[in-house]
């Protein structure tokens, strides 16, 4: 038994469930990035296409803040916020050597056309948009995860989805108001970043409810996850009737 438990230990250290849950964050936030900035109709509203990554990402990380603590959500918050930075500082300098269109068959001259008018679009945004992710990121995810630590340790580290969806809600606000002021400002007009932002705290809130679930099955993987590395208690020796009995 303790062989199998050692083998599966092995097996469970190699695959480190941190650093998969830290690499869909930075996944999320990056695509969110990429799309703040395209608008589309939903329901005769606009709505911003990153929206619908953003929830995604407190989804994973609440669970890290839950079984590790605040100190390392932090770490892999600030690490996914430069990485992210950097990321839209290196696609805005290789959006800069585009390619030369006149070189290519004439039936594919448009497409060629289409993409590097695209790179050019999201390069003027995409670093301001990262600044604004990283700002209201951090900011709301400090309040998110205080918030919930706090009921944590009021409740007896209890109600995790009760605790999960009221600090998301609360990140969610804090995060969309500092990112949306500091993106959209002078980019959209102000009738169309109020519509976003109604939309965005809607789908926000009602897909916080729904992610809880995941994220709640999240946290009991973790803990597994944690339970399987401790090392099994070591047998010790006692003497009884001149033998030797492992216990």
């Amino acid at each position: 038994m303790r062989t199998i438990r050692e083998l599966a230990g092995k097996s469970l250290a190699a695959v480190d469930p941190i650093v998969i849950l830290s690499f869909l964050i930075l996944i999320s936030a990056i695509v969110s990035n990429l799309t703040s900035y395209k608008v589309i109709q939903i329901f005769g509203t606009e709505a911003s296409l990153g929206t619908f990554t953003m929830p995604i990402i407190l989804m994973l990380l609440n669970p890290i803040a839950e079984v590790y603590g605040k100190n390392r959500s932090n770490q892999i918050l600030f690490a996914t916020c430069l990485a992210e930075i950097v990321f839209a500082v290196s696609f805005t300098a290789l959006s800069q050597s585009q390619r030369d269109c006149g070189l290519l068959p004439l039936a594919e001259r448009d497409h060629c056309a289409a993409l590097n008018q695209s790179y050019v679009l999201i390069s003027e945004h995409i670093v301001r948009g990262s600044i604004s992710f990283a700002l209201g990121c951090l900011i709301g995810s400090q309040f998110n995860t205080r918030f919930l630590l706090y009921l944590k340790r009021l409740w007896s580290s209890r109600f995790y989805f009760v605790r999960d969806v009221f600090s998301s809600v609360i990140g969610e606000v804090v995060y969309t108001a500092i990112c949306f002021m500091i993106a959209f400002y002078g980019v959209f007009p102000f009738a169309t970043i109020v519509k976003i932002f109604a939309f965005s705290l809607m789908f926000k809130f009602s897909s916080t409810v729904l992610l809880s679930w995941i994220s709640q099955y999240i946290v009991q993987l973790l803990y597994r996850y944690q339970a399987w590395l401790e090392p099994a208690p070591s047998s010790k020796k006692i003497k009884f009737s001149s033998r030797y009995l492992q216990v």
